[in-house]
């Protein structure tokens, strides 16, 4: 409705590209997620029930220095609305000024000042050394709005503001998403270095047990050189999470608007995921809910509105003007006594001949028109894209949690089963060490694809616009 009035509005050299862009009914990824009402999109991540993730994207909203250059951008479109309204209003003026003049040499007499007391003949104004006047006015204007080229210069300022507020809401949403998911990498990375910490332990336990073994004669070296390749590629590992905690935390400490770590996130927690996960959306309700597709549909409002301003200048521009003007002397007779003068009337603007000028700034936002309709659709087309992808993702990484669910699970038997054979006398130390280790690498498994999962949604949301300022 609002896109066909904005497009019904404006005057074109030709037929238009459609604004309507087929969408399908539903999402063809959607698999496991139901259609049903989910997290609200404005706090969706307090799905994930962690207090210290719903303090951390509170305090980036409140102090993210991106979030406040967006709020002065909108600050600022918003003031240039009213001076595009004014124009459209009577604008009123006044001046004044005075001028004191003196004879250094010569003789400055004036002759035939009109209004003079010898209206026949000329008049002869007393030589004054020293002459001086003051002239004081009030002036007034108003432009004719008679081909909508005001209107449309208000139309244009409120959709950059609107732009500018649409903006600022897809700056918000991607902040929120960049949280989340930062934190979400954050316990992950520190849940992998717990496990490969403990999988290193075995291992070396496992190693020195082998050694013994040699030394009595029931190992080679050929056991010994691989546990020793194991452990290595083991520990080589644990740097790389260190780092990955070191720039989780300190990304999020930039989102948050200062230069220190947290000291909450340096303690290690649980890896965040909710349990249930559902998404009442269409394919339909992103114009709705994206700002990024908001934005584009604002940049055609905008962009129409500047095409009605450049037709209106091809046709005649009509201003009201009138003006009250005041002199007198200063000192000395530089005038004959006190003039008031006034004048009204219509001044007519008609462009004639501009070697095409004005024609051709008309096809030129003619064709940025077309271009930002096309910018719209692909908005559209970029936002299913976005979130088929994302729902993709999450069902696929669903499925994987589900086989690795089951190997953690035979794991885990095994490494139970061989303690009891162990304390029976039925498996050697080393069978027990070896089921340990495999149970770690599973856990190590599930932990990765759990964080996968989270982040899978952190997109889902992100890609339906949720946080976005309403």
């Amino acid at each position: 409705m609002l896109l066909g009035s904005t497009l019904s509005a404006c005057a074109s050299l030709g037929p238009l590209p459609a604004m309507e862009q087929p969408l399908s009914t539903d999402w063809a990824n959607r698999g496991s997620v139901p259609l049903r009402a989910g997290p609200d999109l404005s706090s969706w991540w307090r799905a994930f029930d962690d207090p210290v993730l719903d303090s951390l994207v509170a305090e980036s909203i409140a102090q993210n220095l991106t979030l406040a250059q967006a709020a002065y951008r909108v600050r600022g479109a918003r003031a240039l609305v009213r001076p595009a309204i004014s124009q459209g209003l009577p604008q009123f003026g006044a001046s004044s000024g005075a001028r004191v003049q003196r004879r250094l040499s010569g003789s400055t007499s004036l002759v035939g000042i009109p209004g003079g007391s010898n209206a026949f003949g000329p008049t002869v104004v007393q030589d004054e050394p020293t002459t001086g006047f003051f002239q004081a006015g009030f002036d007034a204007s108003w432009e004719i709005d008679l081909f909508g080229g005001a209107s449309a210069r208000v139309r244009s300022a409120q959709a950059s503001a609107e732009v500018s507020q649409a903006d600022a809401e897809a700056a918000r949403a991607t902040v929120v998403a960049e949280v989340v998911r930062t934190y979400v990498e954050l316990r992950g990375a520190q849940r992998r270095r717990a496990l490969l910490t403990a999988i290193a332990g075995e291992q070396d336990k496992l190693l020195s047990l082998t050694r013994e073994r040699r030394a009595a004669g029931v190992a080679s070296d050929f056991d010994i050189d691989r546990l020793v390749t194991a452990s290595a590629e083991t520990g080589a590992q644990i740097p790389l999470t260190d780092q990955a905690i070191q720039q989780a935390t300190q990304r999020l400490a930039v989102l948050a608007g200062r230069s220190s770590v947290d000291a909450r996130l340096v303690l290690p927690a649980g890896q965040p995921l909710p349990d249930q996960v559902s998404l009442r959306l269409l394919p339909v309700d992103l114009v709705r809910t994206r700002p990024e597709i908001r934005s584009a549909e604002r940049a055609v409002a905008q962009a129409a509105a500047e095409l009605d301003v450049s037709v209106g200048d091809l046709y005649p521009r009509m201003t009201l003007t009138g003006d009250i003007t005041l002199g007198d002397n200063l000192i000395g007779n530089s005038l004959p006594g006190r003039v008031i003068n006034a004048s009204a009337g219509p001044l007519l603007t008609i462009p004639l001949f501009d070697w095409g000028t004005r024609r051709a700034v008309v096809t030129a936002r003619d064709a940025a028109l077309a271009e930002a309709i096309f910018a719209y659709r692909q908005a559209v087309l970029e936002g299913v894209e976005e979130t088929e992808n994302a729902l993709n993702a999450l069902d696929a990484e669903r499925r994987r949690a589900e086989w690795l669910a089951t190997g953690a699970t035979a794991a885990r038997r095994a490494a139970a089963n061989a303690d009891l054979l162990y304390r029976q006398g039925l498996a050697s130390l080393t069978d027990v060490l070896d089921a340990t280790v495999a149970l770690r690498q599973a856990e190590l498994n599930s932990a990765d694809v759990r964080e996968r999962e989270a982040l899978a949604l952190v997109a889902l949301y992100k890609s339906v616009g949720g946080a976005a300022m309403r």
